[in-house]
């Protein structure tokens, strides 16, 4: 991951695989996350609580959420089937950082 001016940028395997860009609406969190090879990805929601969507042409292919758990700074990711968990992961991951 590299971190260029409030995006960060994901690689597979010494490639681009996309990046993800911080904007701030109203009082929610939204990132874009441009996919290489890929439709688009959107997140939304609260994200310094953990607890939002990443969707695809409005449709929700991962939650992330505090909810499911009692220790502080644990949350969970919820990942709908046949999607790529390593790069959701990572978005999640990103997401976190870009968040700070």
């Amino acid at each position: 991951m590299l971190n260029i001016r409030g995006t960060m940028k994901l690689e597979r395997d010494g490639e681009d695989l996309a990046s993800v860009h911080k904007a701030l609406v109203g009082f929610r969190d939204r990132f874009d996350i441009d996919v290489e090879n890929g439709e688009d990805l959107k997140a939304k929601g609260n994200v310094i609580d953990h607890e939002y969507g990443v969707k695809r042409d409005g449709d929700v292919i991962a939650t992330v959420s505090k909810k499911w758990f009692r220790a502080r700074e644990t949350y969970g990711i919820e990942i709908a089937a046949c999607e790529d968990e390593a790069l959701l992961l990572a978005v999640a991951v990103a997401i976190d950082e870009l968040a700070d």
